[in-house]
C-alpha cells in the first residue's frame, strides 16, 4: 500500500472501512482461523456462541465444540473436503459459552486452496429453530403415519369383531335356543315345587310340581294372595305369619336371598301342612323372584317322632343309670337313716324312763329332723334326675353350676374308688340356653365314665380334671380328662355308635345318647387321647345370645 498514490490509497481506505462496516454488522456469525484459532471474528458471531467482545480473539476452535470426538471429526471430514473443493458447508451442533448446544450451518472457505488448514473464513447460522421445526414435523408426520396405522388396524379390528360378533349372535341364539327348551325341561319336571313372580309380586309361572302339591287357594295363601278363611299362615313356632313376613315378599323388597324358611299352612280343622321355602331376586328386568317349595310335613312329623324316641331313649337310661347307682344310693340314705332312728330309739327311751333334760330331747328331736331332711333331700334329688319324661325345657343355665352339682352328687364313688375330681371352671361364663336336666345327664354319664376308666390306674394318679373354657365369642366347651388307659383307634371310630360298648355289663347306649343330647343342643361331643394317658371327652355348647 505504499506504492499506491493518494487517490489510491484513499479508496482502499475508503474500501477497507466499508467492508469492515459489513463485516461488523453482518447478520451472521464471521471468524478468521489462522491454524484452528480465531484470529478474528465479527460481533454476531461472539453473541451467538454467548461471548463478550474480544472473548474469543486468539482462543482455539475446541472451545466452540461439544467434544473433543465432534472437534477431530469435523476438523478431519472438512479439511480433507476442502483439498478438493474450494467451500466447505454442514449442519452441525457446537456449544456456547453457559455449555449449551445448538444447531448451526457452517460454511468454510480457505484462504490458500493450496493449505486450507492454514487459514479459513468460517461463517455461522443459528438454525436451531429450523431444525426444531423439522423435528416438529418429523414427528408429526411420523405420529400422524402411526394414526393412520392404528386407524386402519382398528378399523380391520373392528371388521374382524364384527364379523365374529355376527358369528357370536348367532352361536349365541342357538345356544340360548337350547338353554330355553333345557329350562323348560327342567322347570317342568324338576321335583320341587317353583314358581316365578313379576316385579309386582304376582305369580306368573309355576311347574308341575308345584301344580302336584297345591291347589290354586294353597299357592295363594303361600304367596299372601290375599287372606283365606279356610287356612292361615303360621311361624315354625305356631305363631302367626305376616304378609310383610313372607319369604317372597321380604326377597323383593329386599332384593336377596331368603332361604330355607319353615312355614305351616293351617287348615280350618286345625291340621297343618309344612313347607320349606327359599325366595332368590331374578335380576331380569319385569321379574320379581323366583321361589321354592318343598313340603316337609312327613319330615317335620318324623323329626318329631325322633325327638319322641330320643325322649323315652334318655329316660330310659335314666333309669338305667338309677340301678348302677343302687348301691350308692343305698349308702347314702344310710347314713341318715340310721342316724334319725338312732336319735328317735334315745328319745323313746328317755321317755320310758320319765327321766330325761327338755333341752337334751329337744336337741335329739332336731338332729333327727335334720337326719330326716337329709335323706328326704337325696330322694328328692334322685327323683329330679332321674324320673322326668316330658319335652325338655330350655332355660338360661349356669353350666359350671350344674358340673359342681354333679361333682357332689358323685362324692360317695369318688371316695369308693379313690378318685380325686379336679374342677378348673373358668369364671364369668355366659349363660347357656339348655335343658339342665339333659345336661346333668350328659356331666353325670361322662363323670362315671372316667371314674370308671381309672379303676386300674394306680390310686396316686387317679385325677379326673374337670375343665370349662369359653372362646369369648360363641362356645363353650367342657372337657372330661382322665388318667385311664385311654381309647383305642379302633373304639374311637365307633365309640358314640349305639350299643357298642368297651364294658362288660355295659348296654352301649350312654355315650350314644350323650351325643344326641349335646346336638340336640346345637353342639358337639368328641372323644381323643392324652398325651400323658388316658382319654378326654369334650362338648361345646352355643352361649345364650
Amino acid at each position: 500500500m505504499h506504492n499506491l498514490v493518494p487517490d489510491q490509497f484513499d479508496a482502499v481506505k475508503k474500501l477497507l472501512a466499508k467492508h469492515q462496516l459489513i463485516f461488523d454488522n453482518a447478520i451472521v456469525g464471521i471468524c478468521a482461523m489462522h491454524e484452528r484459532v480465531i484470529t478474528q471474528c465479527n460481533r454476531r458471531f461472539e453473541e451467538l456462541f454467548g461471548y463478550g467482545p474480544g472473548e474469543l480473539d486468539n482462543q482455539n476452535v475446541r472451545i466452540l465444540y461439544p467434544s473433543a470426538e465432534a472437534f477431530d471429526r469435523i476438523g478431519r471430514i472438512g479439511y480433507s473436503y476442502l483439498l478438493t473443493h474450494n467451500l466447505y458447508s454442514d449442519e452441525r451442533v457446537m456449544k456456547r459459552k453457559n455449555g449449551e448446544t445448538f444447531w448451526c450451518n457452517a460454511d468454510v472457505k480457505p484462504l490458500d486452496p493450496t493449505d486450507p488448514q492454514r487459514d479459513v473464513v468460517m461463517i455461522f447460522q443459528d438454525i436451531s429453530k429450523r431444525k426444531a421445526s423439522e423435528a416438529a414435523l418429523q414427528a408429526a408426520h411420523a405420529h400422524l403415519e402411526q394414526l393412520v396405522e392404528e386407524r386402519t388396524r382398528e378399523l380391520h379390528e373392528a371388521n374382524e369383531a364384527l364379523r365374529a360378533e355376527i358369528r357370536l349372535r348367532k352361536e349365541t341364539e342357538e345356544v340360548l335356543l337350547v338353554s330355553r327348551e333345557k329350562y323348560r325341561v327342567l322347570f317342568e319336571t324338576f321335583p320341587i315345587g317353583i314358581s316365578i313372580t313379576d316385579d309386582q309380586g304376582k305369580v306368573i309361572e309355576i311347574n308341575q310340581a308345584l301344580r302336584r302339591i297345591s291347589s290354586r287357594t294353597l299357592l295363594a295363601t303361600l304367596m299372601g294372595g290375599g287372606k283365606k278363611a279356610s287356612m292361615s299362615l303360621i311361624h315354625e313356632n305356631g305363631a302367626p305369619l305376616t304378609h310383610e313376613q313372607l319369604p317372597n315378599v321380604l326377597a323383593l323388597k329386599e332384593q336377596r336371598v331368603v332361604a330355607d324358611v319353615e312355614l305351616g299352612v293351617r287348615y280350618s280343622d286345625s291340621q297343618v301342612r309344612w313347607f320349606s321355602v327359599t325366595a332368590a331376586p331374578i335380576a331380569v328386568k319385569g321379574h320379581g323372584v323366583v321361589v321354592t317349595h318343598t313340603e316337609i310335613t312327613e319330615r317335620k312329623r318324623m323329626n318329631e317322632l325322633d325327638c319322641q324316641r330320643r325322649a323315652e331313649l334318655t329316660h330310659v337310661s335314666r333309669l338305667n343309670m338309677m340301678g348302677e347307682m343302687a348301691a350308692t344310693l343305698v349308702h347314702e340314705l344310710g347314713q341318715p337313716l340310721s342316724a334319725t332312728l338312732n336319735y328317735l330309739h334315745g328319745c323313746q327311751l328317755r321317755l320310758e324312763s320319765a327321766e330325761y333334760v327338755p333341752e337334751l330331747f329337744h336337741s335329739a328331736i332336731s338332729q333327727a329332723i335334720c337326719h330326716a331332711e337329709q335323706a328326704a333331700a337325696i330322694v328328692k334329688h334322685l327323683r329330679r334326675q332321674c324320673m322326668r319324661q316330658e319335652e325338655p325345657e330350655f332355660v338360661p343355665t349356669d353350666i359350671n353350676a350344674l358340673i359342681e352339682e354333679m361333682v357332689g352328687f358323685l362324692d360317695f364313688e369318688q371316695r369308693q374308688q379313690r378318685v380325686t375330681i379336679l374342677p378348673s371352671l373358668c369364671k364369668g361364663l355366659p349363660l347357656l340356653l339348655c335343658d339342665p336336666l339333659e345336661i346333668k345327664q350328659v356331666i353325670l354319664n361322662l363323670l362315671k365314665n372316667g371314674i370308671e376308666a381309672m379303676s386300674e390306674t394306680e390310686e396316686s394318679n387317679r385325677l379326673l380334671e374337670v375343665t370349662t373354657l369359653w372362646d369369648q365369642h360363641r362356645w363353650i366347651e367342657v372337657s372330661i380328662a382322665d388318667r385311664g388307659h385311654g381309647i383305642s383307634k379302633k373304639e374311637l371310630a365307633q365309640i358314640f355308635t349305639p350299643f357298642f360298648t368297651t364294658k362288660q355289663s355295659g348296654q352301649g347306649l350312654g355315650l350314644a345318647i350323650c351325643r344326641s343330647i349335646i346336638e340336640a343342643h346345637g353342639g358337639r361331643l368328641t372323644a381323643g387321647n392324652n398325651g400323658h394317658g388316658g382319654a378326654t371327652f369334650r362338648f361345646t355348647l352355643p352361649a345364650e345370645k
